[in-house]
């Protein structure tokens, strides 16, 4: 019975400490993309130079048009805003990649825009 009663024990304290690493990684938010580099993101995408230059600036708007709206702001970013703004930069992209590329293109692109801090969408 000790034996039992013990290996219960065990059991409940090892349950315990492992949610408790885990609440402490998960504040109710969804998990955030991995960061990647800016490298690897173009090289996965196999593009031409003159695709490539048009993405790189298509993206730079993006993130100047995150930080004009959201920099300074105390508040969280507005979901549905960001979602117009993500709305807009994947149509100008979408017609530059081919269908293949596309999809690459949206399993990484939000990992390039990953915050440092949880303050803001600001980009790396």
């Amino acid at each position: 019975m000790k034996k039992i009663l013990r290996l219960l024990v065990t059991i409940i304290s090892i349950f315990t400490i492992n949610m408790s690493a885990v609440a402490a990684n998960n504040d109710g938010r969804p998990p955030r993309p991995e960061k990647i580099s800016r490298e690897k993101f173009y090289k996965d995408l196999h593009l031409n130079e003159e695709i490539k230059a048009q993405v790189k600036v298509i993206l730079n708007d993006f993130k100047l048009t995150l930080d004009k709206n959201f920099k300074d702001s105390k508040m969280p970013p507005d979901r549905e805003k960001i979602d117009e703004f993500i709305k807009v930069r994947d149509s100008r992209i979408k017609p530059l990649l081919t269908k293949k590329q596309y999809k690459t293109y949206k399993e990484t692109v939000e990992g390039l825009f990953v915050p440092d801090d949880r303050r803001g969408p600001s980009g790396n």
